[in-house]
């Protein structure tokens, strides 16, 4: 791959340098004794396969540093920082810069740490400079984009990493760039200084997630969407929690406030002030739960585009006796013996009919029954009915939910759903912030063999 290389004398001023598609990398490796500041005697030409470095100086490592740039992408640019890399890079970590909602690596926004923390939210945009900062400190990895932390990763003594990627781990080396493709990538301001040694790299790693039985740091390594699409802001979990939370145990979160007529956003103007109230800067894809049958009238569609997407379930809806039960709640259920197989037609006509009719793009809570059925779930999910249902997702083209908690669909009804092209998306459906890590999504992603284009893209442009 071409790649661009220049002397870096003395750093005083720097204009704007472009990454165009034909000129694909910077090296930016510096004597470790010093700062790299503004460069107003810029140089570069293009050069086949990789940096080649002027003098013994450019080959200088940096262990501990902090670095610091602005960038600006255009025409969808992409470019990689690496650092702890080599000539080759053949080692070290990479940063994606990547600004493009519709990429198709959607789950790899820029201040991704790729293959470790990859980042759904887009915290920058296309044609907008931005600054990326990135800390080493012993076992520490840190990025912020605009000043706000957006991963915050500690390497362990043991760091999970499949053969491919073994060399992705912290040693020393120099920090470069490289366009990977698309547009151009403009990146000015370039500063970068050497840290001191860190005395307690030890107690770092002690602290650090256990990688051998994290199941989000493998979904990572194999380039997987981790991203749980349902999620509740509820009894103490705040923003800024949750946040840092999926920043330290790299999960994305979508955040969805319930929407419908018996629950806290009840109207149209009720949605709309939730969303106007939203922080610009809001650190979560931001969706709607939509809740009960009416919702898609009391919310129009003005509303349920300003959401990334709408997920609904059939756990509400109006019973044989006239009446609203949500199935969850076993006091609202009227379901007397003899009833059962009645009960469980009219929960699997509510779910073919939402699907058929309903504007969501998620169906979300799947094959939910209410504890008097849940019981005997085999017994009243005969193959008919589940066929029944499936052939009415197929034909409806919303995806999937898996939901994490209560372990449903089951892995037959996923395969078959994946057979025939269904899109899938993870899901917690929390109560509290006592919920999972990703270990079920990762037993189902093994079982029924589910690649990354399995996964519905929250972030796609819609017609």
């Amino acid at each position: 791959m071409p790649v661009l290389w220049f002397n870096i004398g003395d750093m005083k001023k720097f204009a704007a340098l472009v990454f165009a598609s034909s000129i694909l990398a910077i090296a930016l490796c510096a004597c470790a004794s010093s700062a790299i500041g503004p460069n107003e005697n810029l140089s570069g030409e293009v050069s086949d396969g990789r940096p080649v470095f002027q003098n013994e100086d450019l080959k200088k490592t940096y262990k501990n540093f902090e670095f610091s740039a602005k960038f600006k992408t255009s025409e969808n640019g992409n470019a990689i920082i690496a650092f702890h890399t080599d000539e080759k890079f053949s080692k070290g970590y990479k940063i994606a810069i990547d600004n493009n909602p519709n990429s198709p690596n959607w789950w790899r926004a820029t201040g991704s740490l790729l293959g470790v923390r990859n980042i759904v939210k887009n915290f920058a945009k296309d044609g907008e400079w931005f600054e990326l900062k990135l800390k080493v400190s012993g076992a520490e990895i840190l990025v912020w984009i605009d000043g706000r932390l957006v991963v915050e990763y500690v390497e362990p003594q043991k760091p999970y990493r499949l053969p491919e990627f073994s060399s992705m781990k912290l040693s020393q080396g120099c920090v470069a760039l490289r366009h990977t493709q698309g547009g151009k990538v403009e990146v000015k301001d370039i500063e970068i200084k050497e840290l001191p040694d860190r005395s307690d790299m030890e107690n770092q790693q002690a602290n650090a997630i256990d990688e051998t039985s994290d199941a989000a740091i493998k979904l990572h390594q194999a380039d997987f969407p981790v991203l749980d699409f349902h999620v509740h802001l509820k009894d103490g979990f705040t923003a800024d929690w949750a946040f840092a939370k999926s920043r330290k145990i790299g999960i994305n979160y979508s955040i969805a406030p319930n929407c419908g007529r018996d629950f806290p956003l009840n109207t149209g103007q009720k949605a709309q002030d939730y969303l106007d109230n939203l922080p610009e800067d809001f650190p979560f894809l931001s969706c709607m739960q939509a809740e009960g049958r009416e919702w898609h009238i009391l919310f129009g569609e003005a509303i349920r585009k300003q959401f990334a997407y709408a997920f609904t379930d059939a756990m509400t809806f109006n019973d044989l006796n006239g009446k609203r039960p949500h199935i969850w709640r076993d006091n609202e259920v009227n379901c007397p013996i003899g009833s059962e197989e009645k009960y469980m037609d009219l929960i699997v006509d509510t779910i073919c009919k939402l699907l058929a009719d309903e504007p969501a793009d998620v169906y979300a809570n799947p094959m939910r029954l209410p504890s008097i059925l849940e019981k005997n779930s085999k017994k009243y999910w005969t193959p008919e009915r589940r066929q029944k249902v499936l052939n009415a997702l197929v034909k409806s083209g919303k995806a999937l939910e898996i939901n994490m908690i209560t372990r449903l669909p089951d892995a037959d009804f996923i395969k078959a759903a994946k057979a025939r092209g269904v899109k899938f998306t993870f899901g917690s459906n929390n109560k509290d912030s006592n919920f999972g890590r990703f270990e079920y999504a990762y037993e189902i992603i093994r079982e029924c063999k589910l690649s990354s284009g399995d996964i519905y893209n929250p972030k796609k442009e819609k017609n």
